[in-house]
């Protein structure tokens, strides 16, 4: 079973974005550039994290050759289109172990991806971080590409306890939602992607490591969430519509909300804001 490492939430703006989610009650690690053209910030969770994103230097941004998938290209022209959570990456059981995997279940894998890059530390210091990514892509998938995320640097060299405590209790990742205009017609893709998927009323779920993942129908979409906006899903593909963040102290992430004039609705345990107002991916918190 595999759980979620982080998603990936692009916009045009990283300055705007950032200010954003700290006005949510995160705490984000200083601006950190890669070195194929985006920059990030991260809120880092309790082993998951959010990745804000955005294209800092364009003219860094390679070009992807044949059979080649570049991250910052990809990103770049997913901003063309809108923003909004761009990739999906999951945990991973080594690269290698990945690699083979995905192959096994059918999928056609662009050449393996690997980069560095510098990080700042909560006292000032820099120390390198050093990553792994098996992309993993389907003519299903043009907007929504899945990868695994392989830390090769030690833990403590990237989870910081500073950077892991948050005014609005936030404590990982706990769910992701896609929309498509027919869930069932993406079950074949999802079993050989997560192994056991099942049909709820209204679309289908898999199991992840301490999260949920489901890909539901626009109705029922906008039923979880009443009065956010549908994402318009092309024919035969599938979109992140939103994620679900757990807080180890709902009420008063709520008030946190409130307070800072936030234009969250609440829907039993739960508070979101919808993707119009989140820079185009619907973000919620719950208590857990």
């Amino acid at each position: 079973m595999t759980g979620i490492d982080h998603v990936v939430l692009a916009a045009r703006d990283l300055a705007a974005i950032s200010a954003f989610y700290e006005r949510l009650g995160f705490t984000l690690t200083p601006q950190a550039q890669h070195p194929f053209g985006t920059g990030n910030r991260l809120a880092q969770l309790q082993g998951s994290f959010i990745e804000l994103l955005s294209v800092t230097k364009p003219a860094d941004v390679p070009e992807a050759g044949a059979g080649e998938f570049s991250f910052g290209a990809y990103n770049r022209e997913y901003l063309k289109a809108g923003e909004g959570m761009s990739m999906l990456a999951l945990t991973s059981d080594g690269w290698e172990v990945d690699r083979a995997r995905f192959e096994r279940a059918g999928f056609k894998l662009p050449a393996p991806f690997a980069f560095g890059r510098k990080a700042r530390q909560p006292d000032g210091s820099e120390v390198k971080l050093d990553f792994r990514l098996t992309i993993l892509t389907d003519p299903a998938l043009p907007r929504a590409p899945f990868f695994t995320c392989n830390h090769l640097h030690p833990a403590h060299v990237f989870w910081k306890p500073a950077y892991q405590t948050h005014a609005n209790g936030a404590t990982r990742v706990a769910g992701v939602h896609m929309v498509a205009e027919t869930p069932e017609a993406h079950i074949g893709l999802l079993k050989r992607l997560f192994g056991a998927v099942v049909p709820i009323n209204g679309g289908i779920c898999a199991g992840l490591d301490e999260a949920a993942f489901c890909v539901l129908e626009p109705e029922a979409f906008a039923e979880t969430f009443p009065g956010a906006r549908v994402p318009a899903v092309p024919a035969g593909q599938l979109l992140f519509a939103g994620f679900d963040v757990a807080t180890g102290d709902f009420p008063a992430a709520e008030a946190l909300w409130r307070e800072n004039g936030v234009p969250f609705r609440r829907i039993g345990s739960r508070i979101f804001v919808p993707g119009d107002d989140a820079f185009g991916c619907l973000i919620s918190l719950s208590a857990g």
